[in-house]
């Protein structure tokens, strides 16, 4: 496992939670260990452990319940991708074949159950009452994210209020719930677990706004999946909203055709995609991240200096200095 630069710290804790997750995968169902392995070990940055384990430490460096928990919700989110593929109809994540694409999209939904399963049990076993309800509470803000997206599909006035609740349950949630994790298990104050609550919302916002900003100006090969995705499947994002304002009535009509077209070409898809750069929709939703980032690094102000500090503050910078 090549380890995120950032969590150079926390390596030793990191190599743990990767033999833990391994424990939790044994099955003697051969689909369980087939696709739930490709797609956990599909190379992901474990930001999700990552910031648990960061952000128990920043209060106890020497719990050894941070290890379970912190995987238990790299789980949690496997179990989503494996879902959100099915849902999505993707054929790609990370830039390789989905999970949903190589074993049927009936293998993909239940593997993505039984890491459900496994996450919430792992849960109850090592975290206690209060992380348990903060990890259910997130499972189900992410599904209420997906299935308000859904319904949202083709909105071209999606509100600024809507959207910011929908990033909020499908991305932010979770990364909330990691950070609050990993201060309850460190042994936080009240006011520190709210702080570090916060500092996971807002990194999640600034990481969504990010990926939405890069589905208008990446490539395929860089990002994984192809350019101008969002658009394709009628999704209503930031990039657009900051625009939205400008458009003349004949360049709404045409957008909002588009977005609820079955198939879009790729005309269509670029001509959406001109408008919102041009007129500064996507360097208007990075803006935003940056201050989202700014806004959670503040959080930690209060909280004693140390090198877990530090490395927390280096993920927030990176989510608006990534370029993928």
């Amino acid at each position: 496992m090549k380890i995120f630069k950032p969590f150079e710290v926390i390596k030793n804790e990191l190599y743990a939670c990767e033999e833990f997750a391994e424990n939790l995968l044994r099955s003697d169902v051969k689909s369980v260990l087939e696709a739930g392995g490709y797609i956990f070990n599909s190379g992901g940055k474990r930001v999700r452990p990552g910031l648990t384990i960061l952000s128990g430490k920043l209060f106890n460096p020497d719990d050894k319940k941070l290890i379970p928990v912190a995987i238990a919700m790299e789980y949690i989110h496997t179990a989503t991708l494996l879902h959100d593929d099915i849902v999505d109809g993707a054929s790609l994540r990370r830039g390789k074949p989905s999970a949903n694409a190589v074993f049927g999209n009936d293998v993909a939904v239940l593997v993505g159950d039984y890491m459900f399963a496994q996450g919430v049990s792992t849960f109850a076993t090592y975290g206690g009452v209060e992380v348990l309800q903060r990890a259910l509470d997130a499972i189900r803000d992410m599904s209420e994210g997906e299935l308000k997206q859904l319904e949202m599909i083709g909105n071209v006035d999606l509100t600024e209020e809507d959207y910011f609740d929908i990033i909020y349950r499908k991305t932010a949630s979770l990364l909330s719930t990691c950070c609050e994790a990993g201060a309850i298990i460190g042994g936080a104050d009240r006011k520190q677990k709210l702080s570090m609550r916060d500092f996971g919302k807002f990194i999640g916002y600034a990481f969504q706004l990010v990926d939405d900003a890069f589905d208008y100006i990446s490539d395929e090969e860089t990002i994984g999946k192809p350019a101008g995705n969002d658009i394709r499947e009628g999704k209503i994002t930031y990039p657009f909203i900051a625009v939205r304002d400008t458009l003349r009535e004949e360049e709404k009509n045409r957008v909002e055709e588009i977005f609820n077209s079955q198939n879009p070409s790729k005309s269509d898809i670029n001509y959406i995609r001109e408008i919102v750069i041009e007129r500064g929709g996507v360097d208007k939703t990075l803006s935003l991240a940056r201050e989202y980032v700014g806004k959670a690094k503040a959080l930690l102000d209060d909280i004693d200096d140390s090198i877990y500090k530090n490395s927390l503050k280096e993920i927030a910078d990176f989510i608006v200095a990534r370029t993928y």
